[in-house]
């Protein structure tokens, strides 16, 4: 850019547009020049988006905004320029696959396939074979990154792609890895790594089976993204809530406490960058590097690195002691123009947004891996060949990698020398401990040999115990060897497993295995010759009962056998069937016409107990409802249920009274009758509804609505008579014929009376009694029996049952049944599964259909079938045919298992009592016979693997069980090892046959615990809400010495810690949780025992507790909270930067500092506090000094750590509390507990339309408020130190604090509403005409009060000196 002279730009006369334009050119032209006054220092390198970032910082810093905005403008311009001349676009051609992808690939199949035959060979579990397989496709994948990077570093370095992905542009390499790379491994809907990888990349193409996998992952993705918006968004809310009335009020607190920052390597970082130091820093030659309240800035933070310090103390918001807000200094540089943070800026919603914004990065998925990778460990090679010696200290112990390498474990810190055989220098390797040794001392190794892996630190890792079943690949006996020694445990429930003790193998040696049928038995012994075809076991399938056999259609491939063992035909009752426009009714009819209704159908099955049928019968019909009695002599069994209705034991006379109930539910306007009425039969009673009944009516309403009206029929007789009225009171009484019951009135049949009031004056009603005879027993029809000696019996028992119980009132307009006859059945002897059949039988002699009950035994005859090979082939024979007669235990059908292929039988090791269930046949294709050219070197029963040898320069290549040896012949009978780990459940015995696709042992194995890690924002919210986990860490209570036993049962451990006074606290252990401490080790309060999730508030506790001894209450709790404090803004800060996002340690501190403000009083004192409440801690604190100094008992109180959510709603303001959730519950407890809100917030503020106290709208303090004048409450506002000067809320006027020293003492109202004023007035006599209080207030604006009202009146001021509010002068 060139800038034109002035003269030039006077003499211009162009139009005012190109003026503006080139008054544009001129602001940018002055900021470059601006620029170039300290010019930036030379920097001839590649500029990517770090240079950039960090181009742009220094321009900032040093040019401010307007000159930043204009350079990278500029830089802005020159890129794009460049862009377009060079054509930076991306193609598929710039997607170049290194040539050395082939030969990794290469590499990583022959290791997988040599992990595959050390599999095959039993010599690594399938786990490790899986651990293996999954590591080594991982460390392939890095291999051809590191691949990709060199190619196009030396090939191509201005390939657009790689551009991009290098300077920070666009895309990363992971991307870029999965575009020329390969796309690696990928995870399943569960989670777990699918051993098989994507080999190909987005150039080459995926195949559809890829594509698939690949998709699992893709959903999950986008899923993912979608949750996280809206968790994040709800975080950011509560984050917000929780922090939004921090506000820095106060320029220094004075406090003394601090934080230490510890460098990490000798390295801060930008840790102290921004903070202020809280005490002198001086290096270890004493020499001041700073001194109190100094900014660090990143020279001075460089400064200090460099004189080696290991930390440094300084100010936060964690200590800041300023009430309800931050202190500039304990906060800081505000970090958007690194300067020291202004009075009134609103710290705690930046914070909560800083915390908030990145949440959309984080990932929400937890993560599942296979096993351990080895990553993190450093592998150390040998540089030269020579012997390795071991270190004097060193003590090793024998260790199996999770890759299945036998190495061995350092179990303490030493060194290991290879000492060259020609004398030259040795090569020394420290071993740390833990580390793993794949040498032995005193073995001579060659140059670039593994030696060691040396353990990164001593993070012990928490691991979990996990299962992966060994599934049998083909069918055989099982074999043992000894080495695994199982021993057989017993849990708790009394359940026996079997568990391998040693690592050591498991055979199966191989033949065909017949699985047999429930009953058979082998028909053949051990060591025999079978032919094919030949009988190998028979099952046999008999009667229990025996009776008529009825041979069923065959079903599918088994055919039914049914024998009658007892039957019962109905002799003298007719089976009639009767069509009806519901479907079929069937009746059984006797000999005197009368009939029973069925209630089955032919053809179905009832069971003990069930009707059968009932009589169909009128004689015991009501015409509508009424009341029951029973007559005396009529009785009914007990019953536990009404649900059937009331059997009659005794027959008798049943009483019946008529009485016809209409239930109405309509408005009373519907009503056509009087109530207590006479009415004929027929009348219309409501609209619509017509009595049925010549009677009286009672009409029962309720709020208007008709509920129901009640017609008593029977004969209405009016009667003077006193005593007859009172005698047939209430519910009446029954009369017998003849007898006279008032003057002139005499019964003719038995009737109830009773007294009733109508219209036309008091009288009887009469209401006719209807009896029905029951007789003792029901008619029972004659029976036909035919059954087996042992066999079930039947029978059929008749029962008369009553449906309603003495004095019950049936409400109803038609008539109800009051008893029913039923036919039940009965069965004795029997199963009770067992049921009965229905059937129809023709009866020859009366040309009728009858009715038949059975009892059937059925038996299932499975067919001839190849349907199952493992039972090989069978033949079942009936021996039986149909309608033949068996007795009981006679055989219906046999079942031959037939032998597939000639070979030998064998037969299982025989376990006591146990029937054979399998057994298995030798043949000659499980064999083969090797002739040996050698002495053989091997004995018979020995078992081997490929590879090994049989004579000296001979080897097999086949697994199996030496079976034989004649002369040069060796036969080897083929088998498959699997390895088993130690503690493995066995599912299977030594000599058990198992067919292929059985388990045979559940391997246990440790992995690290990586389904539990809760990842990305779960893992925030866990920790901002205090969430209490599930399984949490056991936490040592008290400081001591470390001392483990064994308990009770052999899996759990009790930790003893001894601590200093002898006192001994035990932590009992539960199985699968692992300690994390060692015998005689030394722990502290809040150390991990046993390894998971820690709970942060038992956390506190544990510090809390072991404070409490040691130090005053106070500094106990501040002491606890510091420590829990550190603790989380670390766990936050582990999240975020695992994810790679950067927030400043003070915005996590401000949250942190909301959530550990408050204490619980757990015994009031003197003081006004409540037992459980929640109070701040600086609160108590003062108080607790001020109850000291009168000599009273302060409160005593214990540190709680609140959530983001509980502490919003635990905040002063009810206004906040209330707009965040649970509305309704905040303003009426708000309301209950006449609560003040001091709308110290944002948020209050903004909710009722005020200015906000932060910002411009923040009041600085105009004064210092003279605290030792006791101000009068009314007129004070609560919170001296938080109102210097308060803002009235009224319109027309501001108040303001005299700032003459003399009047140190007035204070100001808080709001002077008028109710205030009159108050004010009233108590010091001051005249009602003075329209305001010039001892107060003065009007805003322009007009002055008139000479009278600017006269204090004497009166107020007497009164206010008198409470002190005014001094003397």
């Amino acid at each position: 850019m060139t800038s034109s002279s002035p003269k030039t730009r006077k003499s211009s006369t162009k139009s005012k547009a190109k003026r503006g334009s080139k008054s544009k050119k001129a602001a940018e032209i002055k900021a470059v020049q601006r620029l170039s006054k300290t010019p930036p220092p030379f920097r001839n390198k590649v500029v990517d988006k770090k240079v950039l970032k960090n181009l742009v910082a220094w321009a900032f810093k040093h040019h401010g905004t307007a000159a930043t905005a204009a350079m990278a403008d500029n830089l802005k311009d020159l890129g794009f320029r460049y862009a377009t001349q060079a054509a930076v676009s991306i193609s598929v051609d710039d997607l170049k696959v290194p040539e050395a992808k082939q030969d990794l690939l290469g590499q990583a199949e022959e290791l997988i396939t040599a992990t595959e035959e050390c599999y095959r060979l039993g010599e690594i579990t399938e786990v490790e074979r899986h651990t293996k397989v999954i590591d080594t496709w991982t460390e392939t994948n890095e291999r051809l990154v590191d691949a990709v990077k060199k190619n196009f570093n030396q090939n191509d370095p201005l390939n657009s792609v790689w551009m991009m992905a290098n300077s920070g542009a666009r895309g990363n390499m992971s991307q870029v890895r999965q575009l020329v790379g390969m796309r690696g491994l990928m995870a399943n809907p569960q989670g777990e790594i699918i051993d098989l990888p994507i080999r190909t990349n987005f150039r080459e193409g995926l195949t559809v089976t890829e594509y698939v996998i690949s998709s699992y992952g893709a959903r999950k993705g986008l899923v993912d993204t979608a949750l996280r918006t809206a968790d994040s968004g709800y975080l950011t809310r509560r984050l917000v809530d929780v922090a939004q009335d921090v506000i820095v009020r106060e320029e220094d607190c004075g406090t003394t406490r601090s934080i230490l920052i510890s460098a990490e390597d000798g390295k801060f970082g930008n840790r102290l960058v921004g903070r202020l130091t809280s005490e002198q820093v001086v290096n270890a030659d004493q020499e001041v590097l700073a001194e109190r309240d100094t900014p660090i800035d990143p020279q001075l933070s460089k400064k200090f690195e460099q004189s080696n310090l290991q930390g440094v103390r300084v100010r936060s918001p964690l200590t800041c002691e300023a009430t309800r807000s931050v202190c500039r200094k304990c906060y800081g540089w505000a970090l958007a123009h690194n300067q020291l943070v202004d009075l009134g800026e609103a710290v705690g919603i930046v914070a909560a947004q800083s915390i908030g914004e990145p949440g959309t990065q984080l990932t929400m998925r937890t993560f599942h891996t296979g096993g351990v990778s080895t990553a993190e460990t450093g592998v150390v090679r040998s540089t030269l060949s020579g012997k390795v010696e071991f270190g004097s200290k060193a003590r090793v112990r024998g260790y199996r990698t999770p890759h299945g390498v036998e190495a061995q474990q350092a179990e303490v810190d030493f060194n290991l020398s290879i000492v060259p055989t020609s004398g030259s220098k040795p090569q020394k390797i420290d071993i740390p401990i833990g580390s793993l040794l794949f040498v032995d001392n005193g073995q001579n190794i060659d140059i670039d040999v593994t030696v060691a892996q040396i353990a990164s630190g001593t993070v012990q890792k928490s691991v979990e115990k996990a299962t992966k079943d060994v599934i049998c690949d083909l069918a055989g006996q099982v074999r043992y060897e000894t080495i695994i020694q199982p021993r057989e445990v017993t849990d708790r429930q009394g359940n026996i497993t079997l568990k391998a003790q040693r690592l050591g193998r498991l055979w199966v040696l191989a033949g065909d295995v017949y699985n047999l049928p429930p009953n058979a038995l082998p028909v053949v012994s051990g060591n025999v010759s079978v032919k094919e075809g030949q009988v190998l076991a028979e099952a046999s399938q008999a009667s229990e009962f025996g009776g008529e056999v009825r041979l069923r259609d065959s079903i599918g491939d088994s055919r039914e056998v049914q024998i009658v063992t007892t039957s019962m035909i109905l002799n003298d009752f007719k089976l009639l069937e009767e069509s009806t426009h519901s479907g079929e009714i069937w009746h059984l009819e006797a000999q005197d016409n009368t009939r029973y209704r069925l209630n089955t159908i032919p053809g179905s099955k009832i069971g003990n107990n069930e009707v059968i049928a009932e009589l169909s019968d009128d004689r015991f019909k009501t015409e509508t409802g009424g009341l029951i009695k029973y007559a005396p002599g009529l009785t009914i069994k007990k019953a536990r249920s009404a649900k059937n209705g009331y059997e009659v034991s005794k027959g008798g006379t049943l009483l019946w009274i008529p009485q016809e109930t209409h239930e109405i539910n309509k408005d009373i306007s519907l009503l056509m009758i009087k109530d207590r009425q006479w009415i004929e039969a027929g009348t219309e009673v409501v609209k619509d509804i017509f009595s049925q009944t010549a009677g009286i009516v009672t009409v029962t309403q309720k709020n208007d609505i008709l509920r129901e009206i009640i017609v008593r029929s029977g004969t209405f007789k009016l009667c003077k008579e006193s005593k007859a009225l009172d005698r047939f009171e209430g519910d009446g009484q029954i009369v017998n014929p003849g007898e006279t019951i008032a003057k002139g009135i005499k019964t003719d049949s038995m009737v109830m009376v009773q007294s009733v009031e109508t219209p036309e004056g008091k009288g009887l009603l009469l209401r006719s009694v209807e009896e029905f005879t029951i007789p003792d027993q029901a008619q029972l029809p004659e029976l036909k029996h035919v059954k087996q000696p042992k066999g079930p019996s039947l029978g059929i028992k008749a029962s008369q049952r009553l449906a309603y119980k003495d004095g019950e009132l049936i409400k109803s307009v038609e008539g109800v049944e009051l008893l029913k006859t039923q036919l039940m059945l009965e069965t004795f002897d029997t199963t009770p599964q067992m049921t009965v059949d229905v059937e129809v039988i023709h009866d020859l002699n009366s040309k009728g259909d009858r009715l038949k009950l059975v009892i059937l035994e059925s038996i299932l005859v499975r067919r001839d079938t190849t349907s199952d090979s493992s039972h090989g082939s069978t033949h079942t024979e009936l021996q039986i045919e149909n309608a033949q007669v068996v007795s009981a235990g006679d055989v219906v059908a046999t079942t031959q298992i037939l032998c597939k292929q000639e070979g030998v039988v064998q037969l299982p090791d025989a376990v006591d009592g146990d029937p054979v269930r399998r057994l298995i046949v030798e043949r000659d294709e499980d064999t083969i016979t090797i002739d040996s050219k050698g002495t053989t070197l091997l004995k018979v029963g020995q078992r081997v693997v490929d590879g090994d040898f049989v004579s000296k320069d001979q080897s097999i290549d086949a697994c199996g069980e030496i079976e034989n040896i004649d002369g040069k012949k060796v036969k080897l009978r083929l088998g498959r090892p699997y390895m088993v780990s130690p503690d493995s459940v066995l599912h299977v015995r030594d000599g058990d046959l198992v067919q292929r696709g059985d388990g045979l042992a559940l391997l246990v194995f440790e992995r690290q615990k990586t389904g539990d890690i809760v990842q990305g924002l779960p893992r925030i919210e866990e920790l901002l809400e205090a969430r209490r986990p599930r399984d949490s860490a056991i936490l040592c209570k008290k400081s001591g010495t470390v001392d483990i036993k064994k308990g009770d049962d052999d899996d759990s451990v009790v930790v003893s810690i001894i601590e200093d006074n002898d006192v001994i606290s035990e932590y009992p252990i539960l199985l699968g949780r692992n300690v994390m401490v060692r015998n005689s080790q030394q722990v502290i309060a809040g150390e991990f025992l046993t390894d998971g999730p820690v709970n942060p508030h038992e956390l506190l506790e544990c510090f809390f507790t072991d404070l409490r001894d040691k130090k005053p209450l106070m500094d106990a709790a501040q002491e606890a909270i510091a420590k829990l404090q550190h603790r989380m803004v670390s766990e936050v800060q582990n999240v975020y930067k695992s994810q790679g996002v950067a927030i400043d340690d003070k915005h996590i501190e401000v949250i942190v500092r909301q959530m550990t403000s408050k204490v619980r009083i757990e015994d009031a004192g003197d003081t006004t506090f409540l037992p459980g409440e929640l109070i701040e801690l600086r609160q108590v604190e003062d108080t607790n000094q001020a109850i000291s100094i009168t000599g009273g008992a302060p409160s005593e109180f214990t540190p709680v750590l609140l959530g983001i959510t509980k502490a919003s709603l635990n905040t002063d303001s009810f206004i906040s509390a209330a707009s965040f959730q649970e509305t309704t519950r905040v303003l009426t407890e708000a309301a209950i507990e006449g609560k003040s809100d001091w709308l110290r917030g944002l948020k209050e503020n903004v909710i009722i339309g005020r200015l906000i106290p932060a910002g411009t709208g923040f009041s600085g303090f105009v004064e210092e408020l003279n605290a030792e004048a006791g101000p009068h409450p009314d007129i004070l506002a609560e919170d001296p130190a938080g109102y210097r000067r308060i803002q009235n809320l009224r319109p027309d006027y501001t108040v303001d604090m005299p700032s003459s020293p003399v009047a140190k003492n007035t204070a100001v109202l808080d709001d002077p509403s008028d109710e205030d004023l009159e108050a004010t007035r009233s108590r010091h006599g001051i005249d009602p005409t003075t329209s305001n209080f010039a001892a107060f207030a003065r009007p805003t604006g322009d007009d002055e009060l008139s000479a009278e009202d600017q006269m204090p009146d004497p009166a107020a001021l007497e009164g206010l000196q008198e409470e002190g509010l005014l001094s003397d002068e």
